[in-house]
This record gives C-alpha cells, sequence and structure tokens, in this order.
C-alpha cells in the first residue's frame, strides 16, 4: 500500500483549511482559538480516503507569517504539495515565503489549487490563472496541473481529489529499513490510560509495537547525552486506526513506555538506535532566497529549522564575508543546543531579529572539525562533500586530522552495515584501521611519517635501548595528533606491525628490523653474558649479579633484552633468565607428569635445587603450561 503525505502552503486565509476539509471532511482546525479566530496557527492533519488503497495524509500549516515556525515544523516530510492560492487576492506576502521554502527543502511536486473561484467572475480568473502560470515559471511547479476550486460549492473538488490520486501513483523515494527508522516529533501530549504520545511524519524506516527506540537529542534528567534515551514502543496508531506496524510515508502516533511528557517536545526525534548524529556543528551548503531583502554576515547569529527542530545558530561563512540574496557558499553553523541530524537534511534559516524567513541549505557533514575561513583545502572538500559519489565522500572524511569508525559515518551517512562495506570497499585509498577506523592512504603515510620519525629519533639518542617505551610514544603521538582516543592508537599501531613497519618489544616499540649497534667490547660483553647463561645451565644466575659486569646498566639491559630476542636465553620473571636449552630441558620435565605433582618431586625428578625449582614453577603457570591449586600443580598444556 503506498503512503503519501501532502502538504498545504499558501498565504493566510486562502482557503487552506476549508479546501482540505472539502477532500477529507476533516476540520483540521482542532484548537478553540483556530475555530474562533478562522485562521490556522497550529499544524492540522487529516487523511483523505479513496478507492485506490493509498494511505494519503495531509498537513495543513499555517499561513499567518507569525506561524511560520509552525508551518516549518510540518512541511519538511512532505510527498509534494498542494500549493493554494486564492482567486480573489492571488500571489500575497506568504505564497512566496511559502514557494521559497518549499524549494529550499527540496520539495520537487505539486498541484496549484486555485481557490474561491465562487468569489470572482469568470474574466478575474481567467486574469489569475494567467498570473499564477507566469508566477510558478521556471520552477518545480511550473507545468503541474493548476485547478481552480470551491470549497464553498463544491466546484472541481472530486477532480482535485482525482489529481491528488494520480500523484500519489508515484514510486517512493522513502527508505523503509528498520534500522534508518526516523520520526520528527511534532507533538507531545498524554492519554488517560495509556500515557506519553508523540506524532510525527515517518520520514525513513519502519516501526513496531514493541520496539525499543532512542529520543534524540534528550537532555533531560537521565539523559544519555548524545547516546539519548531508550524508550519502548506501547502502541502505534496510522491515520486514526491501531496498527502493529508503521512505514516510512505515514503521519504516526506512537504511544511510549519509559518517559514523561515533560521529558519529550516539539524539535527531538524519536529513531532507531544510532540512526542519526547529535551535533552542536555541521556544515551546509547555504543559499539567500532571491526574494530576500536581507544578507547573512559572517558570524551572523539565526535561527535554524530542521525537521521539526529549531535552534539558534551562528553562521561561519567559509569563502566571503557576506551572502547576498540569490548567493550560495559553503559554511558552517555553530549550534546553541544540540540537534539530530544526518547528511542530506534539508533546513531554513530566518533572520535572528526581526525573525524573516531568508534561506535554506542541505547539511553536508554532521561531524565536522572547527574549519578556518578562506582556505582552499576546506573549500575543495566541501565541493567533494556536496557533489562527490559515496565513496568519495567516504574518502573525504576519512582524510580529515579527526579520524571517523565506520560505524559512525554510516550513521551520519543514512547507510546501512552492508551498503557502507560496499563503499568502503570502492573507495581507493582507503585504510581501515583494525578498530574500523577509516584513514585515508595520504593521511596514513603522513601519520607513519610521524611515527617512524619518533622512534628513529630515539633509537639515536638511546642506541642501546631496544625501543622507545610503548606509553613515552603513544604520549608522543597524543600530543602531535591532539587526540586522546588511546585505542585508535593503538590501532593505527597494530596496523603499522601488520605491515612491517615496526615491532612490538614487550614494552617498547622498535621499526622492523632495528637492532642494537654494538662496539667491539660490547659485542666481546655480550658473548660473554651468554656464555654465563650456557655454563650456568639449571643453576640460574640472579640479574643483579648480571648487572655487575658493566657499570652502565644500559648497556646489560639492552643485551639481556637482544639475547632474549635472539634465543638464547629466556625471561623466568624478572630476576632470573635461564639460557634457552635450559629452559626447554625445564619445560620436558615438567610435561612427563602424567598427574599432579608437588614442587619436592619436580625438584628430583629435574635434578635440581628446590631454590632453582621454586622459580621455574611459577613461570610454568604464568605462561600456561602448569596450573596450581595451592598444594600441587596439574600440567595443562602437552
Amino acid at each position: 500500500m503506498k503512503n503519501i503525505i501532502i502538504g498545504t502552503a499558501g498565504h493566510v486565509d486562502h482557503g487552506k483549511t476549508r479546501l482540505i476539509k472539502a477532500l477529507s471532511g476533516i476540520n483540521t482546525d482542532r484548537l478553540e482559538e483556530e475555530q474562533k479566530r478562522g485562521i490556522t496557527i497550529e499544524l492540522g492533519f487529516a487523511h483523505i480516503p479513496n478507492d485506490e488503497g493509498y494511505n494519503i495524509g495531509v498537513i495543513d500549516v499555517p499561513g499567518h507569517e507569525k506561524f511560520i515556525k509552525n508551518m516549518l515544523a510540518g512541511i519538511g516530510g512532505i510527498d509534494f504539495v498542494l500549493f493554494v492560492v486564492a482567486a480573489d487576492e492571488g500571489i500575497m506576502p506568504q505564497t512566496t515565503e511559502h514557494f521559497e521554502i518549499l524549494k529550499a527543502l527540496g520539495i520537487d511536486d505539486g498541484i496549484i489549487a486555485v481557490t474561491k473561484t465562487d468569489m470572482v467572475d469568470e474574466e478575474w480568473l481567467e486574469m489569475l490563472l494567467e498570473e499564477v502560470d507566469d508566477y510558478f515559471k521556471g520552477s518545480f511547479l511550473e507545468g503541474k496541473p493548476v485547478i481552480p476550486v470551491s470549497a464553498a460549492t463544491g466546484e472541481n473538488i472530486d477532480l482535485l481529489k482525482q489529481e491528488i490520486i494520480r500523484k500519489c501513483d508515484r514510486e517512493s523515494k522513502r527508505r523503509e529499513e528498520k534500522e534508518l527508522f526516523r520520526l520528527p516529533v511534532d507533538r507531545v501530549f498524554t492519554m488517560a490510560g495509556f500515557g506519553t504520545v508523540v506524532t510525527g511524519t515517518l520520514v525513513d524506516g519502519t516501526v513496531k509495537v514493541g520496539e525499543e527506540v532512542v529520543i534524540y537529542p534528550h537532555q533531560g534528567e537521565g539523559s544519555g547525552g548524545s547516546d539519548g534515551k531508550r524508550v519502548k514502543v506501547r502502541g502505534i496508531q496510522t491515520y486514526g486506526k491501531s496498527t502493529e506496524t508503521a512505514i516510512a510515508g505515514q503521519r504516526t502516533a506512537i504511544n511510549l513506555s519509559g518517559v514523561d511528557k515533560d521529558e519529550i517536545e516539539r524539535g527531538d526525534v524519536l529513531a532507531a538506535k544510532d540512526a542519526v548524529t547529535v551535533t552542536s556543528m555541521i556544515d551546509v551548503v547555504l543559499d539567500v532566497f532571491s526574494s530576500s531583502d536581507r544578507i547573512i554576515l559572517n558570524n551572523s547569529r539565526v535561527h535554524l529549522y530542521t525537521g521539526s527542530d529549531e535552534v539558534i545558530a551562528k553562521v561561519v561563512l567559509l569563502d566571503r564575508d557576506a551572502l547576498a540574496a540569490g548567493e550560495e557558499c559553503y559554511a558552517q553553523l555553530r549550534l546553541e543546543e544540540p540537534a539530530a541530524l544526518r547528511r542530506g537534511d534539508r533546513f531554513i534559516v530566518r533572520f535572528y531579529s526581526p525573525i524573516i524567513t531568508i534561506g535554506g541549505g542541505r547539511v553536508l557533514d554532521t561531524m565536522p572539525v572547527k574549519h578556518k575561513r578562506n582556505r582552499e583545502d576546506v573549500l575543495a572538500e566541501m565541493e567533494i562533500l556536496d557533489k562527490g559519489s559515496i565513496s568519495e565522500v567516504i574518502l573525504a572524511r576519512a582524510g580529515e586530522r579527526r579520524p571517523v569508525r565506520k560505524n559512525e559515518l554510516a550513521r551520519e551517512l543514512g547507510l546501512l552495515p552492508d551498503e557502507m562495506e560496499s563503499a568502503v570497499r570502492s573507495a581507493e585509498g582507503l585504510i581501515v584501521l583494525p578498530d574500523s577506523t577509516l584513514i585515508s592512504a595520504d593521511k596514513y603515510s603522513r601519520m607513519n611519517a610521524d611515527s617512524e620519525k619518533m622512534i628513529n629519533d630515539y633509537h639515536k639518542s638511546n642506541p642501546l635501548a631496544d625501543g622507545i617505551p610503548r606509553q613515552e610514544l603513544l604520549s608522543r603521538l597524543r600530543d602531535t595528533w591532539h587526540t586522546d582516543d588511546d585505542k585508535l592508537l593503538q590501532s593505527f599501531m597494530k596496523y603499522q606491525m601488520d605491515n612491517d613497519v615496526i615491532e612490538d618489544r614487550g614494552k617498547s616499540i622498535a621499526l622492523k628490523g632495528f637492532r642494537i649497534e654494538y662496539t667491539k667490547a660490547q659485542l666481546a660483553l655480550k658473548d660473554r653474558i651468554a656464555k654465563q647463561y650456557t655454563d650456568a645451565g639449571l643453576e640460574m644466575i640472579k640479574t643483579d649479579d648480571v648487572f655487575e659486569f658493566d657499570k652502565d646498566r644500559g648497556i646489560i639491559s639492552a643485551i639481556l633484552n637482544d639475547l632474549t630476542d635472539e634465543g638464547v636465553i629466556h625471561k623466568v620473571n624478572p630476576s632470573y633468565y635461564i639460557s634457552t636449552d635450559a629452559w626447554n630441558k625445564a619445560v620436558e620435565t615438567a610435561l612427563s607428569f602424567d598427574e599432579a605433582f608437588t614442587i619436592a618431586e619436580y625438584r628430583d625428578r629435574l635434578g635440581t635445587s628446590r631454590k632453582y625449582a621454586s622459580e621455574l614453577l611459577p613461570a610454568f603457570d604464568k605462561e600456561g603450561i602448569t596450573v596450581f591449586d595451592g598444594n600441587s600443580r596439574t600440567v595443562i598444556r602437552k
């Protein structure tokens, strides 16, 4: 069954609400004040019955300039517009304002209804129809049906309804995967016996009774901040009827459990977990309406409207100082309150004071870094985000200084996991680190060069050390890359190891293939120490005694590490090393026991002293060869 949402648009008192009633039988002015004043103040909702099997929802928006804010809360999620122009007045200020808003929101289809034909004569109507035709020339409404109607007499109401149904027979652009579920909340209320209910246009995805969803960007008590507040779907209604499932393109009311009415408000988004990004900064393409008499200056404050939300934002123009009527540019909007968004979302901006609609645009990036103005590299990247393919966008995002993980970027782009995997595979010059962080090959090359230089400089300054201490390297990388994300740094280092750039030497990191270069005297000392361990056999030498061989403890540490790496000796514990041959003999002796054995039994079978047996056995436990129960040991690895 097709699900279609129609929105009305047009000047105040041009007959939008009365026309909807003629089409649906529903009076969308539900408030007492609306009925008393005869104008729409809040969003109204209806559905048009038909025999074609379509679910046709209608959003009636206010036409008065004072209520444009309310109009914007409902118009963004529509499939096409029913644009209303009264025959007795023609094109008026809010006709123009609504039309500019529709264009900025990317609405690309509609029907023009010329209302109140009963109030004018044929000659006037003919002239008015020419005016309407001229006004919409060159726009998305050029060539669309123009139908003169009268809600008072019923003239052409059936014809208009037929055109609406014909317009519904179109391919849906909405996605219905449950992972993408998103419903901007435009109304919240409490029903006795049911609790909190929210309504909105289900713009993406599917939701079912019993599922857990999330309120974004929930900032109240007990909130998860950017993680939102988890709630459960207790019940669903679409077009006044209870249902188990709501699908994209339906006006939907959802009864929620786990949240009070005062914990959710218009502007919040009900969504699947990780279906949106909560952000306080967005990169956008921004334009000022050609009809506007205002300009946007750099660092101006504006009212930003997206979905059903309104926030104050500071505009940072990235390539100029002012944006005038009919102009477009790339900008960064810094929000005074967080908003839940996705790349590609459309928005409207209104002047801060007086509050006048001046322009709109499209979100390019919901997770940007703070940009400096008039930078060619920034503007080039913005153009890719604006006009590039998904793979090009992913590569551009991976080239920013702040890395991004695959699941975070999939959420921002509105991609399912398999779609993200496909896009990543087709993006040439992209590297995926072990923790799923995406970085461009160019960025990796720069990071790798930084890291190699740090390690190499340490090798030069500390020629007898087997590598730079791991924690020191991490600290230097944090400072250089301005990050405290240790998981990212560890993942980067793991990728270097997998690609034979560096070696993990326990507590230190060395460049692949690095070996200490000893002097002749030091090589002689190394041979002497190796011989000491070989001659000692099972009678292990205390490490402190080996340090007495030279006054430079650094050279002794380097030799011990080197001999261990070369397999000449084995580290039992910090106090003792043993020749590898002796270690292997000690292990084989332990493995020869078929049953549990005591330290005395092991000592006798190995033919050593209790002193050395008591050092070896705990080392076996640590390496997973034996297990100790407090009295005896059992072999667990043959």
